[in-house]
């Protein structure tokens, strides 16, 4: 039945496009070197000629005076398969070859108002720039009468237009022995510059009679120049003259101006002559179009000759739009009959289909939920016994008095996650429970609030470490029957999930309150929020919202279904960034009798952490000789999750020097800080992870040259690509070997050490060939012209060292001593102790001349580094 809907369809649409026109389509690209008023007015023009060419396709790019852009976007015009090129080159040489590959592909390229060096286009059209630049040259030397100081403000440097304006320019006013052109700058065709081109000349103290701008926009900035420098009535000269407000044309008529040049767009002529070019027709390759000089004598005429052909023009426009309007509704009218019974009869289908679909999802979802249930609860009860074998024996050795301090730490480790999976698979057990209908309260009376004092307290430490306040809300008592078993659950979930949303430095609200015979249990926080998208979902089964770190998407679901046990309801605000509030209402007392001895969990509800400082020492280091503390490399650990900081911390300080961090934003301000010899960092963390991390570092000039090891879980081997993509120098996936990891830590260390030395006794250009990091190398390069620009400045410090290579003094000290082995001062006294060298082995100059040429405030001073570094006094080189 769908296949004949689908049938139905594919023939309204046949019929549709039979009513397409099927004469020749043709696609025109116009390229645009940038954008302005004028090039505006241009494209207007094309548009409003396709008027009566309804198979014309027009394709707009501007470059912005990019060159490279327009290369880019002429390229993309030919991949695209246009039917013919309109090209406003930007600059003479630039885009040339890029043209001249269309041309060679036999796409006819049309060269407008701007020309290349090539000779490869097939027609030419624009206003002739020399005429131009010839006629504004005669212009002011005729009311300058053949002498005066002339400034020639010009565009674009090396684009032809330019270059013609003043070619011209310049062959007019050379017939007026007395007319002294004193001054050129270029400007790139905008106001902004030329106003500050103007300025710089104005500033120079130079005399000005007349300025001749190249357009007009540069004539109003040049202007607007003058002006700033208390000049008024400042004689000036441009090219457009744009019957536009603020143009030429109107600044001329004002008296602003005393001239400009019409400089034509003739959109209509560009257009035709595309046409007869696709369409075979005969057409000159050289196309100049006539401009004309307007002076105040005829600007208003000009004005209002152009304003009444804008109002045609617009009222064209309009006309055209409406025709459109009139034939797509009429063809609308056309295919809406055949379509209306079309899409009633697909309606009535879709309704069944989607009716069918929703019932059939509905059962798979049930049974995808069933089946997904049974498997956490086979796996569940799989995990109890080997977790209680794991728990008993770590239990017992845990309080073994003849335990080091070290191996105590490790098994707390063990323990505290223990008690995490063990809680896991009660919650799983408990879900199922629910799921089946046979979770039962065990009621008992108790007090609330009491409980609730308890409870927080649990949090304590927690809290305490993340530096998180804990504000608690209760009345004096409130006496409860329910089971308290479950509804300390609730408040542990939800707390819980407080602690682990809420960032450092904030506050977690625990409170209670009775309205008649409901009490309302709330915990709210100021953490991350949660999405308004992700609210109606959070108390669902095996959901997660987006900003979710870790969870199985049980932990809300056993809040509400314990909820509704105690015939009450669970609910939620949030507003994101700005933390959420989560309410647990439900009778104060429930219908049955109390127990007699309150029923307690199976297993230990929370195991909190113990302010018990882990040991440092994760292997036998006795046959290991220790560095010194201040010699020992530093290692920074980033990682969101505590115990893996705890237990790597307690590995690598027997050996390095440790620093942590919980996320890769704070990782890179740390790195950034302390600037370590090495990086150990997770993947997978909040807000920033491991790849992010990696990728900014390595384009830090001040850590770049940090290596990096990624420690994940992540193992698969594009995984691996995508980590050394992201410029990781090792990558270890989990769970790991810990002599590996020890061992690729000294080599990652070694390595560096052994660059730094080979800098130190190697060719420089052969240590940058060794490093792998680009911006490594481009720090090196710095580094060294940084240098032998300022051999002979004995003022030069490490202050002004950092300042020029932008970093730090202490950021540029360690960066500089792990890349080179060397100080940034002994690098620099190295350098010119060289060139003294050179100096006194190839020139006649004394010794105190070589060392103030180096940089030696005093020549004693340099004697005694002269012989300490090549074992001879200078004037032994003679």
């Amino acid at each position: 039945m769908m296949r004949q809907y689908f049938y139905l369809a594919l023939l309204a649409l046949l019929l549709t496009a039979c009513t397409a026109d099927n004469g020749k389509k043709y696609v025109i690209g116009v390229s645009q070197c940038s954008e302005d008023i004028w090039r505006d007015k241009l494209n207007s023009e094309l548009v409003m000629s396709t008027y009566q060419h309804d198979n014309v396709v027009l394709k707009f790019a501007s470059a912005n005076d990019d060159d490279r852009l327009q290369a880019k976007q002429i390229s993309r015009f030919v991949k695209e398969g246009v039917d013919l090129l309109i090209v406003s080159p930007n600059q003479i040489h630039t885009i040339s070859s890029v043209i001249d590959k269309a041309y060679d592909r036999g796409i006819p390229v049309i060269l407008f108002d701007r020309k290349t060096d090539s000779k490869k286009y097939t027609a030419f059209i624009g206003a002739d720039n020399y005429e131009a630049g010839h006629e504004m040259g005669a212009f002011i030397a005729r009311q300058l009468k053949g002498k005066g100081n002339v400034v020639e403000i010009c565009g674009l440097e090396g684009s032809s237009p330019a270059i013609e304006r003043n070619r011209g320019f310049m062959d007019a006013v050379s017939g007026f022995p007395g007319i002294r052109v004193v001054d050129r700058r270029y400007a790139g065709w905008l106001k902004d510059r030329g106003a500050a081109a103007m300025d710089s000349i104005l500033a120079g103290g130079q005399h000005v009679d007349y300025v001749f701008a190249q357009n007009d926009r540069m004539a109003v900035g040049a202007l607007q120049a003058a002006e700033r420098h208390g000049i008024r009535g400042m004689r000036i000269a441009g090219i457009d003259a744009l019957p536009v407000p603020g143009g030429g044309m109107e600044n001329v008529r004002d008296g602003r101006m005393e001239a400009s040049y019409i400089y034509p767009t003739r959109g209509d002529l560009v257009m035709q002559l595309a046409l007869n070019i696709l369409e075979k027709r005969p057409y000159k390759r050289d196309n100049y179009l006539k401009g004309t000089l307007v002076t105040s004598n005829n600007a208003n005429a000009l004005l209002l000759q152009s304003e009444e052909i804008m109002k045609q023009t617009a009222r064209i426009q309009s006309l055209h739009g409406k025709v459109d309007n009139y034939l797509a509704q009429y063809n609308h009218q056309k295919v809406y009959l055949l379509l209306f019974s079309v899409i009633i009869i697909l309606l009535v289908g879709i309704m069944v289909y989607a009716y069918r679909t929703t019932v059939m999802r509905r059962h798979i979802e049930e049974e995808a939920t069933a089946a997904k249930l049974q498997f956490f609860t086979n796996i569940s009860h799989e995990l109890r016994t080997p977790l209680t074998l794991i728990a008993d024996p770590v239990e017992y050795i845990i309080h073994d008095p003849n335990l080091s301090p070290q191996q105590r730490g490790m098994l707390q480790i063990v323990q505290r996650n223990v008690a995490v999976l063990s809680r896991l698979v009660s919650e799983i057990l408990d879900f199922r429970k629910v799921q089946n209908g046979k979770m039962q309260l065990h009621l008992s009376d108790f007090d609330l609030s009491e409980c609730m004092r308890q409870w927080l307290g649990l949090f304590d430490t927690s809290a305490r470490k993340k530096h998180i306040t804990l504000q608690l809300h209760v009345p004096e008592s409130i006496p409860m029957r329910a089971d308290r078993d479950k509804l300390e659950r609730i408040c542990y979930n939800l707390l819980s999930n407080a602690m682990k949303y809420t960032p450092e430095g904030g506050c977690i609200g625990f409170a209670a309150s009775v309205e008649a015979d409901k009490v309302g249990i709330m915990v709210s926080d100021n953490g991350c929020g949660i999405a308004q998208d992700d609210l109606p979902y959070v108390f669902d089964r095996f959901y997660q919202a987006g900003n979710a770190g870790h969870g199985t998407g049980i932990g809300l679901a056993l809040v509400k279904a314990f909820a509704e046990l105690h015939h009450g309801q669970a609910t939620v605000e949030s507003e994101e960034g700005k933390g959420c509030t989560f309410v647990v209402s439900m009778p104060l007392r429930q219908e049955g009798k109390a127990c007699a001895q309150e029923v307690q969990p199976d297993g230990p509800l929370i195991e909190t952490e113990e302010n018990t400082e882990i040991p440092n020492q994760a292997r036998h280091v006795d046959d290991l000789i220790l560095p010194a503390e201040s010699d020992r490399p530093e290692v920074l650990v980033i990682d969101d999750n505590g115990d893996i900081r705890t237990y790597l911390r307690s590995a690598l300080s027997p050996i390095y020097k440790v620093s942590e961090a919980v996320d890769g934003k704070n990782g890179l301000e740390m790195a950034r800080r302390i600037v370590p010899d090495l990086i150990i960092s997770d993947i997978m963390m909040p807000v920033m992870d491991g790849l992010e991390f990696c990728s900014q570092l390595k384009q830090d000039k001040a850590i770049s040259h940090i290596p990096v090891i990624l420690l994940t879980a992540r193992s698969l081997d594009d995984q691996r690509v995508e980590g050394y993509e992201h410029g990781a120098d090792a990558y270890i996936a989990k769970p790991f070997s810990l002599r590996l990891l020890l061992s690729r830590i000294d080599n990652l260390i070694q390595s560096r050490r052994k660059l730094s030395q080979l800098f130190s006794n190697s060719d420089e250009n052969d240590v940058l060939e060794k490093l792998s990091n680009e911006t490594d190398k481009t720090f090196i390069t710095q580094l060294r012209k940084i240098i032998q620009d300022n051999l002979g400045d004995s003022e030069f410090n490490v202050e002004r060292f950092g300042d020029e290579i932008g970093l730090s003094r202490v950021q540029l000290y360690r960066k500089v001593k792990a890349l080179t082995g060397h100080s940034p001062v002994e690098m620099l006294r190295k350098a010119r102790l060289m060139r003294a060298r050179h100096l006194l082995q190839t020139t006649d100059k004394s010794v105190s001349e070589v060392a103030y040429a180096v940089g030696f405030s005093t020549p004693s001073y340099f004697s005694k580094c002269y012989k300490e570094e090549f074992d001879l006094q200078p004037a032994q080189e003679r």
